[in-house]
């Protein structure tokens, strides 16, 4: 990537997208773009939009999500769901409608099945029984994963 390249990162508070900026700032990236919840609802499909059409991002790197524990995880499963669904679609369609050079949406191991052989391949996705904790986020990260994969 050019060093003035202008990359978004999305969910740039959380564990992994910090991270990220702090590899890009060290890096010497220039124009680091983030944006806080408050600044820009990611569940907004319009704002999305309007945000990458005036920003022009080349590269985006999709870290946000709805998070929570084990117990979370049960109790709010569809809307655990349906916001990490959103947030996704409205990236993954706002960074094809606005020209995005490249997209990176990460995967977790979430997404394999609780005693997946080691070390784990893609093949091995949905390859068995997934923990009730985690089913409704591995069948979001992997359509999600899936479909930015195939759009290349």
């Amino acid at each position: 990537m050019d060093k003035n390249a202008k990359i978004f990162v999305a969910g740039h508070r959380g564990m992994v997208g910090s991270a990220i900026v702090r590899r890009l700032q060290a890096g010497g990236y220039t124009q680091v773009i983030t944006r806080t919840r408050s600044e820009l609802d990611l569940l907004d499909q319009h704002a999305v939009r309007a945000f990458l059409q005036a920003e022009k991002p080349d590269y985006i790197y999709i870290a946000a999500a709805k998070v929570g524990g084990i117990q979370a995880n049960n109790v709010y499963r569809a809307d655990f769901i349906y916001q990490n669904l959103m947030i996704e679609a409205n990236l993954i369609h706002g960074a094809w409608r606005a020209g995005v050079r490249r997209l990176l949406n990460f995967g977790s191991s979430c997404m394999y099945p609780k005693h997946a052989p080691q070390p784990m391949t893609p093949e091995r996705l949905m390859s068995g029984r997934l923990p009730r904790s985690r089913a409704s986020r591995c069948v979001m990260r992997t359509t999600t994963n899936m479909a930015v994969s195939t759009s290349a």
